[in-house]
């Protein structure tokens, strides 16, 4: 027998070992979640047609490993889940065989994950004492870039405010760069609000017939295909509602494409998906992936409070992290809370949330606060012990790397330990760490004819504990109590220990001892 098939063999059989004990592993624990043909059970996502399984093995070695937990994105459907870490119940040798199993039934028999690898993991891992999110697994193990049917994308910025679309013959592009990936992504943009894009390409149609194309935008925009305007999307919105599906019949071969796009404020996004001849579902050729079923069938479903008592929205909000809990008042002022930075991170005044995207078949995705005025006062972690200044808070988190920072003092994370709601609904959000606790009220007032929010902090324990009240905006003050920030909001103290603000760092932060208290009130322009 040569070597080579000799070689085959023994891999055949490592294969079909691997497999068997998998089987028995998978069958026991796992086929209760993802169903015994991996198609997923209870709502709880697939591995077959997921390319969670696929790829390299330290991907799903660490998921078993140390559990999943948040937002993610499978198989074209968006999940919020919690899977329990595996890693101290299972053996090295049951995990690599049941991932073995996995991979050779669910991912197009992938290799065979060995016990080496899953030892690696571990002891790379072992530090680590929560679950994994799917951000952090995808940073550091994407998967493989999808093949998409646009060539030699190319995109043209440019910078200005419209509301409606413009003449682009009639202006000066900013800039312009070629997209291998033929990827179409606003972020290509380096902008954030106030700016139109366009982009141009060939796509390749493989075969002659129908294709149909899906497209959406946020705010507005208009699809070419052959040189031909097939969809626009009017006005200034949010994805969801103006979704477009045109067929067009194509010949095999290379037709022009082009989007033009205009971003005006707030979320930007642009779904653009093809379906072709034989294809039973869309290929993507924009960073967010779309449903135009569920688009189609989604309503308006405006969340307000009601009969005076607050009302409480808890989902992904646009502009804050995964674990957000919304609190709209009956005094028309709105936030957001971040449950993983234990910070309040938007406000915003007028209307609360519109349910319809996430109510509605289950819409992916953020939604964006429904109001005006949204203002983002603090972006991560916003408790720091031993009464650290703003900036070794700022340094935390990278925002001035290389700085010759002068702080001491380390930032240390609390855990949020949920919120207690009054009859109004006036939420008590609560955070502790070892040794310190937080309480963090807000109510809402009326205040010389304007609508305010009252938040009362207190600090138990015996650590003196930092707050960020605000960071990564302009502050201005403070002038008889009063500071401005972001020229959106003022924030005046009202009792207990006065906050101190800094323009330099661009902070705004009060530090309680146990048993002090700090109380402010917010008033949005």
């Amino acid at each position: 027998m040569h070597t080579s098939s000799l070689l085959a063999l023994l891999v055949s059989a490592l294969f079909a070992a691997a497999a068997e004990d998998g089987a028995q592993v998978y069958n026991t624990l796992c086929v209760a979640c993802h169903g015994p043909d991996g198609k997923g059970l209870n709502g709880l996502p697939p591995l077959a047609g997921s390319d969670w399984p696929k790829g390299q093995p330290d991907r799903s070695i660490k998921i078993v490993l140390n559990g999943l937990t948040g937002p993610v994105d499978v198989a074209g459907k968006a999940y919020n889940i919690e899977m329990p870490p595996q890693g101290a119940v299972l053996s090295d040798e049951k995990i690599a065989a049941a991932l073995s199993y996995v991979r050779e039934k669910f991912a197009g028999r992938a290799s065979v994950v060995t016990v080496d690898q899953v030892k690696a993991v571990r002891a790379a891992s072992s530090t680590r004492l929560k679950p994994w999110t799917a951000d952090e697994l995808l940073k550091d193990h994407p998967f493989p870039v999808a093949q998409s049917p646009l060539k030699h994308l190319v995109g043209t910025l440019y910078k200005g405010e419209w509301k409606e679309m413009p003449d682009f013959s009639k202006l000066k592009p900013a800039l312009m760069e070629d997209f291998n990936t033929g990827i179409i992504d606003p972020a290509q943009s380096g902008m954030k609000n106030y700016y139109a894009m366009i982009w141009t390409a060939h796509f390749e149609a493989k075969e002659e017939g129908k294709y149909t194309f899906v497209f959406d935008c946020d705010d507005f925009g208009a699809l070419y295909v052959g040189g031909e305007r097939i969809a626009e999307i009017k006005g200034i919105a949010p994805i969801g509602g103006r979704v477009k599906e045109v067929p067009v019949m194509l010949k095999q071969g290379s037709t022009p494409l082009r989007v033009e796009y205009v971003q005006y404020a707030g979320q930007a996004v642009v779904v653009l998906g093809v379906k072709g001849p034989k294809d039973k579902d869309y290929k993507w050729m924009s960073n967010v992936k779309g449903s135009a079923k569920a688009a189609k069938a989604r309503v308006s479903i405006p969340i307000q409070p009601k009969d005076g008592v607050a009302a409480i929205y808890r989902n992904f909000i646009g502009g804050t992290t995964p674990r957000a809990i919304g609190i709209g008042f009956p005094n028309g002022m709105n936030l957001a809370y971040s449950a993983d930075n234990v910070a309040v991170e938007l406000l915003w005044s007028g209307k609360f949330m519109d349910g319809g995207h996430h109510w509605t078949d289950r819409g992916a995705g953020n939604e964006p606060p429904a109001g005006t005025g949204v203002i983002k006062v603090s972006d991560g972690q916003a408790v720091l012990l031993d009464g650290g200044a703003a900036g070794s808070v700022t340094r935390y988190f990278g925002e001035k790397e290389g700085a010759d920072w002068k702080f001491t003092a380390s930032p240390v994370a609390a855990e949020f330990k949920g919120y207690d709601l009054d009859k109004l609904g006036n939420p008590t959000f609560k955070a502790a760490g070892e040794g310190f606790a937080v309480s963090d009220a807000w109510v809402a007032e009326e205040a010389s004819g304007k609508s305010s929010l009252t938040r009362t902090i207190k600090v138990t324990g015996d650590k003196a504990v930092t707050i960020v009240l605000a960071r990564g905006v302009a502050i201005t003050g403070p002038s008889d109590g009063l500071t401005d920030i972001g020229g959106l909001l003022q924030v005046r103290w009202q009792g207990g220990v006065a906050p101190r603000a800094s323009a330099a760092d661009k902070s705004l932060t009060v530090t309680l001892k146990p048993g002090e208290s700090a109380v402010l009130g917010y008033v949005l322009r």
